[in-house]
């Protein structure tokens, strides 16, 4: 212990005697640590950190798996309860599901995101209030139970702030009274992972307040996230193969909706925000392939540092050569020198730690692009504390290691008779570190490719044809039976809206629907066809949908391909019509004209639907969707309160929002507006762009890293290895070589070793690309734009990387460089 102390005390000396090698050592491993903690805090908040609930290790969430794609899907109410009744694994089996609807308090209206919870919620999670209880009264799960209300510790404070004696008061939640019963604590956003939810209410109103109309009836409702908690010394095997048994009996029991259907166990760690079934892409998919790409950057901070302290070991050989002389055995001198760099590596942890949390900070402001209370929270917690400091100590052993070895090994007689000169000079002591750099050069490469796919994919997915025209188009979300309207009221509203809106002076056209393209609430159902009702025991194939009016596919310039659109003439008293696109046509009505075909979107037995128009295929739900049926329906023949105002504009869409506005607040002055934003902008939200924007973020931010962290090392070789090759370029000179000559020596070294890099990251980078195709939009995984553009970029650094150098070789004095060493 006392030798490690004085080793320690040793290497802080060192360390404080080359400030800059230390300095530059130090914010190398930093940034190259800081880019792991940041990534790793984002996969912590997903994948690692529990629940803050009593025993957070117990709790599964159970997904509904049924043909044709067997993909997770959710739970309906009636199956809830037969798995909760039936099932002895579980200690608790809750059900919840998130709405948006809207509270008023002292005539202030707003929309506000909650769950829909069992009444056993809390009870089953465990957690104690900050103000008032969190346990609903019984019988809260049955329609006509007491409507009461348990606050978000967030929304308390904002609204009310932080007032206890809002307990036991009443607010209106759509227009209905609800009792405020409680307050969960600040540490509790919510079971929903990137959503901090304002509110939880009771399921037993929901069928009247909410949006559900049907929970309690269909079984074929699937609209519900289950949450179990596991019985103490029951597995998560045990309790798959007792939910196993349950489907079995109720597909037996219910042929038409639970055929070949059951219910698997996920830990809640890897159900969130909800599962993503096998083949699809999901954090699980994502976080191994981030954590590989952001470890490359630090294998290249280390390769970077081991280089750096390799030309520091050799110019120490003779200091080392005395302490050997002087006793010290091979160890002693490995031990002191992993010891300064294990030094080095906490300091750079420390660094690290710093760029991680602005990191961190950064991705947490990250907004969705709706007005949702979406909140990422990566905060740094101990596991990634813990994780920042395994990755250093792992780095310092790393970058100090062979050093080490090769200083230990240098013969004290060679060393103390010829100074360290020769040792320094020898070819057999510049293929490691040339290794090294070639090694940062296709580490970059492979990083620099990564991050070329991710743009490309971009900018693809960025011209991709949507099937609408989002330029110059203005969204307003509204929903006046938030503010417990009836249906009349809504409709003459809406109708009296659209009116003024459209003799604005600068709009085009204006048109109503219940949702806009890509955004992140929609409709659909079961499709019964006229003619091709399945078989028996056979679910329905599902269908998405939209409610709009006559003026929708002229303001959204949706081409029709056959028929027409809709008119003021398709009343609720005439008979129901629908327009389809053109993959729902193709698909029931393969090579036939699909006009004046019917369907239901109820049942077998109808009400039947009739075709009047097919539109063009577009994008409907998110950009990477799988081409889908669609149908548009006149929101006169299907009432939904909530509606889009979306307004095509002669000049840009934001000039005209103060003017919408206040036509909005003069029909209705309480009304809660949401998502009033230009398409263009809403396409950047969580369901356009934003996925395709964070990846490209990522990847080029370590690809840059990379990138600089190999430039830094190869000028660093090149410098250094030009340095010691001052007498061989004076002897040159002397010999006739001019600056020219000197010039593409020194700068064809660092070409040599780019293009041997080049060689090995191509290679890398082809396995990588197969990897990562399934995250890319338009693009092809040998992308030839994206790998001409980093050998381009590879070349160029390279070139300015050496240029330093290799101007100050052409300078060298032939009379001094003959007289060097």
């Amino acid at each position: 212990m006392g030798t490690l102390w004085q080793d320690i005390k040793y290497g802080t000396r060192m360390l404080v005697k080359n400030p800059g090698i230390t300095l530059v050592i130090v914010l190398t491993l930093g940034l190259g640590i800081g880019a792991n903690t940041t990534i790793f805090s984002i996969v912590n908040a997903f994948l690692f950190r529990p629940l803050p609930v009593e025993n957070p290790h117990q709790l599964v969430v159970l997904s509904t798996i049924r043909p044709p794609n067997r993909s997770p899907h959710r739970v309906s109410y009636l199956d809830y309860k037969d798995y909760e009744e039936q099932s002895d694994a579980f200690s608790n089996l809750a059900a919840s599901n998130l709405d948006l609807v809207g509270l008023t308090y002292k005539n202030q209206s707003e929309r506000i995101a909650v769950f829909w919870v069992t009444e056993n919620y809390f009870p089953m999670l465990g957690i104690i209030p900050a103000a008032g209880q969190l346990t609903f009264p019984p019988g809260s799960d049955k329609p006509g139970s007491e409507q009461t209300v348990i606050l978000g510790h967030a929304f308390w404070k904002r609204r009310f702030a932080g007032d206890p004696s809002i307990i036991g008061r009443t607010v209106k939640v759509n227009g209905h009274p609800f009792t405020v019963i409680g307050v969960v604590p600040e540490t509790f956003r919510g079971t929903y992972a990137i959503a901090e939810l304002d509110a939880y209410l009771p399921f037993g109103p929901v069928a009247t307040v909410g949006t559900s109309e049907s929970i309690f009836e269909d079984r074929d409702d699937h609209d519900l996230i289950v949450m179990g908690r596991l019985k103490p010394n029951v597995s998560l095997e045990e309790a798959q193969a007792s939910l196993d048994v349950i489907a079995k009996r109720l597909q037996n029991q219910y042929p038409d909706t639970n055929k070949d259907t059951f219910l698997q166990a996920y830990p809640e760690t890897l159900a969130r925000p909800e599962p993503t079934g096998e083949g699809e892409v999901g954090l699980q998919t994502v976080a191994p392939i981030f954590m590989a790409l952001v470890g490359l950057v630090l294998l290249v901070a280390c390769v970077n540092v081991a280089n750096i302290l390799l030309v520091r070991a050799t110019v120490r050989q003779k200091e080392l050569a005395i302490r050997a002389a002087l006793g010290a055995g091979q160890m002693r001198l490995i031990r002191q020198l992993l010891t300064e760099s294990l030094l080095l590596a906490l300091l750079g942890g420390v660094a690290g730690l710093g760029f991680g949390l602005l990191g961190s900070t950064a991705l947490s402001s990250i907004r969705s692009g709706f007005d949702l209370p979406i909140k990422f929270n990566f905060e740094m917690d101990w596991r990634v504390f813990s994780y920042t400091m395994a990755a250093a100590m792992i780095a310092g052993v790393v970058v100090g290691a062979l050093p080490a070895l090769r200083a230990s090994r240098g013969s004290i007689n060679d060393t103390l008779r010829e100074g360290g000169r020769s040792l320094s000079g020898a070819a057999s002591r510049h293929w490691v570190r040339n290794s090294l750099v070639v090694a940062q050069v296709a580490i970059s490469i492979v990083l620099l490719v990564a991050a070329g796919l991710f743009i490309r994919s971009l900018q693809e997915a960025q011209t991709m044809n949507l099937g609408f025209e989002p330029k110059n188009l203005l969204n307003f979300g509204m929903d006046p039976g938030q503010l417990g309207h009836d249906q009349a009221h809504v409709e003459e509203f809406y109708q009296e809206l659209g009116r003024r809106v459209r003799s604005l002076p600068g709009v085009k056209s204006a048109t109503l629907a219940f949702n806009f393209p890509m955004s992140y609430y929609g409709s659909g159902s079961n499709l019964y066809v006229e003619g091709q009702l399945p078989e028996p025991g056979t679910p329905p194939p599902g269908v998405s949908y939209n409610t709009v009016d006559e003026y929708y596919f002229d303001t959204m310039r949706i081409p029709l391909v056959f028929g027409r659109g809709f008119t003021s003439e398709d009343t609720a008293s005439s008979r129901f019509v629908a327009v389809i696109n053109q993959h729902m046509a193709g698909r029931f009505w393969p090579g036939e004209n699909p006009l004046g075909r019917r369907f239901s979107l109820e049942g077998p037995e109808g009400p039947y639907i009739e075709i009047v128009g097919v539109a063009k295929n577009g994008k409907y739900r998110d950009l990477m969707e799988d081409p889908r049926s669609y149908v548009y329906l006149p929101h006169s023949q299907k009432y939904l309160s909530a509606h889009v105002l979306q307004v095509r504009t002669q000049g840009p869409p934001a000039l005209l929002t103060p003017a919408i506005r206040r036509e909005i607040q003069q029909l209705n002055p309480a009304l809660p507006l949401f998502d009033v934003q230009p398409m263009e902008k809403s396409l950047k939200g969580i369901n356009g762009f934003f996925m395709f924007r964070i990846g490209a973020m990522l990847a080029t931010t370590l690809g840059f890293l990379g990138l600089v962290l190999a430039a830094v090392g190869l000028y660093g070789v090149v410098s250094y290895s030009a340095s010691q090759r001052t007498h061989e370029i004076g002897i040159r000179m002397a010999l006739g070589a001019d600056r020219k000559n000197i010039f593409r020596l020194v700068i064809g070294q660092g070409l040599l070793l780019t293009m041997i890099g080049l060689v090995f990251g191509l290679v890398l980078s082809g396995l990588l690309s197969q990897v990562l195709a399934g995250l890319l939009y338009g693009v092809g995984t040998l992308d030839p734009i994206t790998f001409t553009s980093v050998l381009g970029i590879l070349l160029v650094v390279t070139f300015v990387a050496a240029l330093i150098p290799a101007r100050r070789a052409t300078k060298v004095d032939p009379m001094v460089a003959l007289r060097y060493e």
